[in-house]
């Protein structure tokens, strides 16, 4: 017991999520190797399951915690120049905190509330601000603020004043983010506008590819005239790295009820170009409306859900 505690002593919920997923999802496939051995549909299945266990939780936490430290940002501006509005009014640092424990500042009020406790605790504002800096190390502006007031205060500057500054500069940062967003707004747009084309690119080759391998009579030497191989791209194929893929879309094709044959084989290829396209083009999304990879998150999940759903769909209407 004492081990254990020895071993996850000092984790955050980033340390969990980034080692627990990930030991879970080795397990998983370690098992149902040893417990099925041989079968290589069950065992690619349960990879691409263990792939998205291991990394799902990171990125979603990351996701989540990128959202609350820019919210956190957003009130930035306000509470400093309550701050201000304080000091100029003949209160101290520690009044002005307090006094601003009492406002609603959405998610920075829990860090200002705790800023004041470590004061009235006995530890100085400059500690006290640091520890909130490194609590919210993902914000470049939160940290880059932290470091200017704190130099002011050691150099002697006028803190209301530079305080006041950061303020401004904050809002112009803040205000700036918002005029980016909304101009790129429209690249995320056409980004989804071609992942939906692609869908339909890839119904009409599902509809084109799949009746030609399921052709009667299609001898050997004409399915090489076609450019297919006869019997499907899996046939004869046993082993190895390419009996895996063979197997991981048989399996698919199982999972999902695709059909049997050929037919299955192109409609699992396809549904996997269509999740994976989904979860790239919305991470791209991300980076591109809101300079986060990790913000794309929202997107690829609405895109992936969607390709999928679409496909599905298609494929229970007789259109793939």
């Amino acid at each position: 017991m004492d081990l254990t505690k020895d071993v996850f002593k000092g984790w955050t919920t980033l340390d969990y999520v980034k080692n627990i997923p990930p030991i879970v999802s080795a397990l998983m496939v370690s098992f149902v190797a040893v417990a099925f051995l041989g079968d290589t549909s069950l065992l690619a299945v349960t990879t691409l399951f263990a792939i998205i266990v291991g990394a799902a939780p990171y990125f979603l936490y990351n996701y989540f915690r990128v959202k609350h430290v820019r919210d956190m940002e957003d009130q930035i501006p306000n509470f400093l120049r309550d701050l201000v509005e304080a000091l100029k009014s003949g209160m101290n640092l520690s009044t002005a905190i307090e006094q601003a424990t009492h406002a609603d500042y959405g998610r920075l009020t829990p860090e200002i509330k705790k800023m004041h406790y470590q004061m009235t605790w006995g530890v100085p504002f400059d500690e006290s601000l640091l520890a909130f800096a490194k609590r919210v190390k993902e914000s470049d502006l939160i940290n880059r603020s932290v470091r200017i007031i704190i130099e002011a205060r050691k150099s002697g500057g006028d803190v209301a004043a530079i305080m006041e500054t950061i303020a401004s500069d904050a809002a112009i940062i803040k205000e700036a983010e918002k005029e980016r967003k909304a101009k790129t707004s429209q690249q995320v747009f056409i980004m989804y506008l071609i992942y939906f084309m692609f869908i339909v690119i890839v119904i009409s080759l599902t509809r084109v590819l799949a009746p030609i391998g399921e052709l009667s009579g299609l001898t050997a030497g004409g399915a090489a005239t076609l450019g297919v191989t006869a019997g499907g791209p899996c046939a004869g194929v046993t082993g190895g790295a390419t009996g895996a893929v063979c197997g991981f879309f048989d399996a698919l094709a199982r999972v999902f009820g695709l059909g049997t044959g050929i037919e299955s084989y192109y409609r699992a290829l396809f549904m996997s170009m269509i999740v994976v396209q989904g979860i790239f083009s919305g991470l791209i999304a991300g980076q591109i409306g809101e300079d986060s990879v990790f913000a794309g998150v929202k997107h690829s999940m609405i895109l992936t859900s969607l390709g999928f759903a679409i496909f599905i769909l298609a494929f229970k209407l007789g259109f793939a």
